[in-house]
């Protein structure tokens, strides 16, 4: 399954997306696990008291996976995962 990432998190793991080995039936967990697994560094970005950072979203098929019952939820078939920083500036 590809997880597309965006703005800061893309230096991290050298793209706009990655290919990770969860898919239909694994927990939007698993592939959060996996990501760390692969890449540390992005820990201190994602994580925060073990937890995802509340200024993380993360969308499945559009929609914040905090509103459709957590990091437990199995992926479903076709999915389309995305993972956002915090997003600020302007002027």
């Amino acid at each position: 399954m590809k997880v597309k990432l965006y703005a800061t998190l893309r230096p991290l793991v050298g793209g706009s997306s990655v290919e990770v080995n969860a898919g239909p039936g694994d927990t939007i967990r698993d592939v959060i696990t996996e990501l760390l697994e692969r890449y540390p560094v992005l820990r201190d970005e994602l994580l925060e008291d073990g937890d995802i950072s509340p200024r993380i979203h993360i969308f499945l098929n559009g929609r914040e996976v905090r509103y459709l019952g957590g990091l437990d939820m199995t992926i479903p078939e076709d999915a389309d995962l995305r993972i956002f920083p915090p997003v600020g500036g302007g002027a």
